[in-house]
């Protein structure tokens, strides 16, 4: 039988054993700890009690964001360059890429020597990515070997380090540029029918930062109606052109999940009037009209003298016997005053959520800049997001509505 293994201590030296020393256990004892080893994962905690003869404290590091990932390589260079730590003694798992057909680092583990291991778990290569950090790519197409779990195991008394090398490590990410499905109704002489189109997540790393504190709960009360099966209901959002509501949306989508987004261009928002329209949408329920420059559809019909069918279609679907039949939810944007649509649209019950977004006060719009590395020099009043995202251009490419 294998030896004892020696107790351990605490870091302050004095005979008080540490919460995790692994006292009287021997070598084969440690094969208990931890989770079974699986195929090419690497058993860092194991690997860990082997060594240090005791079970670590751990930090899992995350991010403020689901779409903001790790950059392996920038994070490896630092405890390089910091640590002076030899990457040639890591143990790596690979994997091959056939696009740029070569092997890359999927799983490490960096043991710094001092108390503190570090675990990359499941790192891939991707070259989808915004990279507002301005960090080195891998690989010439733009590739960077990003990393969504990172797991630092350290002794009790490594902890200002191992936090200090939590914070550090967030700031060298990248967004990833997810994309969703939308299906675009269009028209031919056989009626209508949806063709798919793609949409990436806009780099929105914090929602308060583009549209204050306010809209956040806004946010999370629609978020969690649009996720609700078989709900029904209408989402407004108004406000003047270029306020970010467009932008918005592109994010939302990203985070509605297992239902269909249906995308009424505003051209075609006039054909929800159409008799055809209604039996076309009865085939997608449980989906999510989403309707951009609805102004001309939603508009009071009691100040018109022909009455718009498209409200009534609209009413129907967001809490009528329609709705309760098809479970349809309904987005719609628009720049004119809330004042000149159908009131019948904002009754409660029907409404989701109702709200005007509008430019940034003067200091959000210099933090907002900032963030975005434009700096704060020529921010001196209130201004829309596309005026924020395309300082420096004549054209309004990146942000619209």
């Amino acid at each position: 039988m294998p030896g004892k293994i020696q107790t351990v201590m605490n870091g302050n030296g004095d005979d008080k054993p540490c919460a995790g020393a692994c006292l009287g256990i021997d070598a084969e004892g440690f094969l208990l700890f931890g989770p079974e080893n699986r195929y090419s994962e690497i058993p860092a905690l194991r690997l860990f009690l082997g060594k240090y003869k005791i079970y670590p404290s751990t930090i899992e590091c995350q991010t403020d964001d689901d779409g903001l990932y790790f950059h392996t390589t920038s994070i490896l260079n630092y405890l390089h360059e910091e640590f002076g730590h030899d990457l040639g003694k890591d143990c790596i798992t690979r994997k091959y890429n056939r696009k740029i057909k070569k092997n890359y680092n999927s799983d490490r583990l960096t043991d710094l020597g001092n108390g503190v291991i570090i675990h990359f778990v499941g790192s891939n290569l991707d070259n989808e990515v915004q990279n507002p950090n301005k960090l080195k790519p891998d690989h010439p197409d733009n590739y960077f070997l990003i990393c969504e779990e990172i797991r630092i195991y350290h002794l009790p008394e490594q902890e200002p380090l191992a936090e200090s090398l939590d914070s550090k490590i967030k700031e060298m990410t990248v967004f990833s540029s997810k994309s969703c499905t939308l299906q675009m109704v269009c028209r031919n002489s056989c009626g209508f029918y949806l063709s798919a189109i793609k949409i990436k997540k806009p780099l929105i790393t914090d929602l308060a930062l583009h549209y204050g504190k306010k809209f956040v709960n806004v946010h999370d009360k629609i978020l969690k109606n649009l996720n609700t099966k078989d709900s029904k209901g209408i989402v407004l959002l108004h406000g003047i052109p270029g306020s970010g509501k467009t932008h918005y949306i592109r994010y939302l989508i990203q985070e509605v999940q297992d239902k269909t987004l249906i995308y009424v261009p505003p051209d075609m928002a006039k054909e929800i009037s159409s008799p055809q329209f209604l039996p076309f949408l009865m085939e997608w329920q449980n989906a999510i009209l989403i309707i951009e420059d609805a102004e001309n559809i939603i508009k009071d019909r009691s100040e018109t003298s022909t009455p718009s069918q498209a409200v009534a279609n609209l009413l129907n679907l967001s809490d009528g016997l329609l709705g309760d039949a098809m479970h349809q939810q309904i987005i719609a944007t628009f720049n004119c005053d809330l004042t000149i649509i159908d009131p019948a649209l904002l009754r409660k019950g029907r409404l989701i959520a109702n709200y005007e977004f509008n430019k940034l006060d003067v200091e959000s719009s210099k933090i907002l800049s900032d963030k975005l590395g434009y700096g704060t020099e020529q921010i001196t009043e209130s201004m829309t997001l596309a005026e924020i995202y395309n300082q420096g251009s004549t054209e309004e490419n990146e942000l619209d509505n």
